[in-house]
């Protein structure tokens, strides 16, 4: 990464100070080609304004703009550019404004279709004199080298396939958060003969925790993109924010309006001269602590498990496997996706490859029932009430001494008596499909506590995965007051279900409807309550595919 700017005015309260003065170079990774220091700043203060002024260091490559990021809080920050060229400085030229939809980074840019002749540049802006203002960082570009600038090339693009058992993540669309039109003509098919990587990015300044915030931050990196580097539309085909929320980036070049839908997807702009065939995806906020206070974030749950869904059905659709998903860095001099998210790539590939195997849409609708008798014997039962695609089932017993494949063919029998217990007191069983395609799903899962059966409760959710509606099936052998509730993955109670008293020795079912809930794991937990207190407190994983 560039070296940061040199100065800073020092005006204004202490927090102000300290988010203005945060380092942040990460905000220009995806838009420079070479980051470039600043000289020491001159500071000139009239009345309630003030003029900060820098002068890069020399530059010897050839460019054609010039971009510095700023931290202010100033509502209407006024920049200029000049550039040196054989001695003679030009005209302050007016630079265009780009701020964050949250926070207070400005990026102020200047570029010419045609190569800027000159050795070095200086810049200044003009703020408010109250307001605490810093310069971070300063690179520059080369529009030549741009593949987004190109004629649209004139090749047949490569359809994605409709068939696969991946439910892709809920899309909010470019229609939805409003974005500007494709600017220079019309875009270009995204492979040529094969899509070859999945990218992954951070958007560094441009944070968002709720969907408001995400299109808000949408537009704010498309304006960065067209109307400071230069881009035909924002660079990349897809962004994730911090709840987990996917947006559409580019256009689609099918007008789909949905993943399910398998759209043609179109080059992006993301990783310089390795655009075709790369499918570029940014998480919303910055992820690289060695940058500073504001660049320490680490992805939640919710945006990992839709990364990892859309990795896994841009996998199976485009025929991208999983060993390529890379980092921005893996193709040139970038700090990009941040060392918070780096490090998780490994494992991504591996558990996107699980993904394949297991799916998230469901094979089948099951359920099982089990009871302890006096001997410490096990009676279970099974039952599958819908089959999406089901070719074999077997039921699996997991102790103390591990797990154990009990019933090899559970399709040829519903029932089975376990004595192979003997010492243990905990004890689940899992119902477990095979599709035709060699994948394989939980249908059902039942835990007994042995040592005291009187008291346990026994529950299953299904189907999961699920996409619509999902039931929490639990049994009574004691009765009390129970309460469903739905957790995601941040611990954060989004439903709740009062089911009141309910009588022992019965079977009771919760449907919930998650049509509305993003793709991810979610949590339903059971509590029963007693006269002497908490009976019962249970907690299984729903996931929710899209």
């Amino acid at each position: 990464m560039g070296v940061r700017a040199k100065g800073k005015l020092i005006i204004g309260g202490l927090f102000l100070f300290f988010v203005a003065t945060t380092a942040h170079a990460q905000m220009l990774a995806d838009v420079v080609d070479s980051f470039t220091e600043l000289g020491k700043e001159t500071r000139i203060v009239a009345g309630k304004r003030a003029q900060l002024l820098h002068t890069s260091d020399l530059i010897t490559a050839p460019f054609s703009g010039v971009v510095v990021e700023i931290g202010s809080l100033d509502p209407n920050p006024k920049a200029f550019f000049r550039f040196l060229s054989n001695g003679i400085w030009s005209e302050w030229k007016d630079a265009y404004i780009n701020r964050s939809a949250t926070g207070g980074t400005i990026v102020a840019g200047y570029r010419q279709d045609e190569p800027i002749d000159a050795s070095q540049f200086e810049f200044k802006i003009d703020v408010e004199s109250e307001n605490v203002t810093v310069i971070r960082n300063a690179g520059v570009f080369n529009n030549d080298f741009d593949q987004d600038r190109r004629p649209a090339e004139e090749f047949i693009p490569v359809y994605g396939s409709q068939s696969g058992s991946i439910i892709p993540p809920r899309l909010i669309t470019r229609a939805q958060w409003n974005a500007k039109p494709f600017i220079r003509g019309t875009p270009s098919p995204l492979a040529n003969g094969a899509y070859r990587y999945m990218t992954m990015h951070h958007a560094a300044g441009y944070s968002a925790e709720t969907e408001a915030q995400g299109k808000a931050q949408m537009l704010a990196m498309q304006d960065l993109h067209q109307n400071v580097r230069g881009w035909s539309d924002i660079g990349y085909q897809f962004a994730i924010d911090r709840g987990g929320r996917l947006y559409q980036g580019r256009p689609f070049m099918d007008n789909s309006t949905s993943l399910s839908q398998v759209p043609v997807l179109a080059m992006g702009a993301h990783v310089g001269e390795a655009n075709t065939g790369n499918i570029g995806v940014v998480i919303m906020g910055c992820y690289h602590p060695p940058e500073g206070a504001n660049c320490q974030q680490v992805i939640t749950p919710a945006a990992y498990e839709t990364y990892k869904t859309l990795f896994a059905f841009l996998s199976e659709r485009y025929g991208i496997a999983p060993t390529l998903i890379r980092g921005h860095r893996d193709f040139s001099s970038t700090s990009c996706p941040g060392d918070n998210n780096y490090v998780l790539l490994p494992q991504l590939r591996i558990q996107v490859a699980n993904l394949l195997t297991t799916g998230n849409e469901p094979l089948g609708v099951g359920t099982m029932t089990a009871s302890a008798d006096p001997n410490g014997e096990i009676e279970l039962s099974w039952d599958v009430s819908q089959d999406f695609g089901i070719d074999s089932l077997y039921v699996e017993r997991i102790t103390s001494l591990g797990t154990t494949k009990i019933v090899a063919d559970a399709t040829s029998s519903l029932s089975f008596t376990d004595a192979g217990l003997l010492g243990e007191s905990h004890v689940t069983y899992l119902l477990i499909a095979s599709g035709a395609d060699g994948r394989k799903q939980e249908l059902a899962r039942i835990e007994l506590n042995i040592a005291d059966p009187s008291t346990y409760l026994l529950t299953s959710a299904f189907p999961n995965p699920t996409d619509t509606v999902a039931q929490f099936r639990y049994f009574l052998s004691v009765e009390g007051i129970v309460t469903v509730s739905l957790y995601d993955a941040l611990g954060r109670q989004i439903r709740e279900w009062d089911a009141g008293f309910q009588t022992e020795d019965q079977w009771y079912t919760q449907t919930a409807d998650v049509s509305d809930l993003a793709a991810g794991t979610y949590f339903f937990r059971i509590q029963v309550s007693g006269f002497s207190g908490v009976a019962f407190d249970k907690t299984h994983p729903l996931v929710v595919g899209r």
